[in-house]
């Protein structure tokens, strides 16, 4: 999963770090995070002295105080006091922990793992577009590889079989041919949807963010936008975020949406947690695909693989079982 730590991820809203640490999981990694002066910093999750999680300790200030020997931390992952040393001893130039890149962007922490990351914080304009009502849902954690929760955003062929009368109809199953673009930051698609007399505009930016733009085709129309976007905890674990904006209805309580979308992401995970192999398969010969209907999930596959993206070590896969 190397190739994936150089993108950001939402890993925790910003209003959960407070006057604490927090322990969060990416990638397989474990990072703490802790609210300073100046924003909030993402460090390792480990002591360099030995190997304590800094999250099961405290902040002193603008420090993280490890609870094992009370080792104090920067912001920058430098440990610039070790009480066991008398006064006038150095701190070793080892004394460091590894710190990633971290900013806050729609009222969430970014985080990323890598030192350049291959592309920005992706974008969603509706966030801060006055004329929409936006929410921002509580997290979805699904036992799920995060491509197989992106790649069924992505596929509408579904909607009138998992969720029949909600976003589709079983006497509608029929959907027009697609004709999806790989781009060098992802894939973009739209997909005409005569029963609600709109376009339905995908756009993947990223590995693991979709961003779903309805636009209706008359001017009374309602339009809507929504923002799923994943933080892998491993090739098996995911934390999916949705935010969704809208420009009709603007007073009705964001709660009866809140509970429409919980029930259709349940219907979602019982399929997405049980799909076989778990990973999503990249050799685009492991599975069935059709024209058409397919096309953009197959085109976001082949974006993936073009990533070179690479779920774990074979020995690894089978460290975690058969599933």
């Amino acid at each position: 999963m190397q190739e994936l730590r150089r993108y950001w991820y939402p890993v925790i809203t910003a209003a959960e770090v407070r006057d604490a640490p927090v322990p969060i999981t990416l990638l397989g990694e474990r990072i703490v995070l802790f609210r300073h002066a100046n924003g909030i910093t993402a460090l390792r999750d480990l002591c360099i002295h030995r190997g304590t999680p800094l999250s099961l300790g405290w902040l002193d200030g603008d420090r993280l105080v490890c609870s094992y020997h009370g080792w104090q931390y920067a912001p920058d992952g430098l440990c610039i006091k070790i009480p066991a040393l008398a006064e006038g001893h150095p701190i070793p130039r080892k004394a460091r922990v590894p710190r990633y890149l971290a900013e806050v962007r729609y009222g969430l922490v970014w985080v990323c793992l890598d030192e350049t990351p291959a592309l920005g914080i992706p974008p969603y304009p509706a966030y801060a577009d006055e004329s929409m009502a936006s929410d921002l849902y509580k997290p979805f954690r699904w036992q799920a590889n995060a491509a197989r929760v992106i790649e069924n955003i992505l596929d509408f062929t579904h909607l009138p079989w998992v969720h029949p009368g909600m976003l589709g109809s079983r006497d509608h199953t029929v959907f027009p041919d697609i004709k999806a673009e790989i781009l060098d930051d992802g894939v973009a698609y739209a997909m005409p949807d005569e029963r609600n007399d709109s376009v339905r505009h995908y756009r993947v930016h990223g590995p693991f963010t979709v961003a779903l733009d309805v636009r209706a085709n008359n001017p009374g129309g309602h339009n809507y936008s929504m923002l799923f976007t994943c933080a892998p905890v491993s090739s098996r674990e995911t934390v999916q975020w949705f935010f969704t904006s809208r420009d009709w209805m603007l007073h009705q309580p964001d709660l009866e949406w809140a509970a429409f979308d919980a029930i259709v992401m349940e219907q979602d995970r019982r399929i997405v947690e049980n799909q076989r192999p778990e990973e999503l398969p990249l050799d685009l010969t492991e599975e069935l695909h059709l024209r058409g209907g397919d096309a953009g999930t197959l085109a976001y596959r082949r974006y993936l693989k073009g990533l070179r993206v690479d779920w774990g070590e074979p020995g690894d896969r089978a460290d975690r079982g058969a599933g």
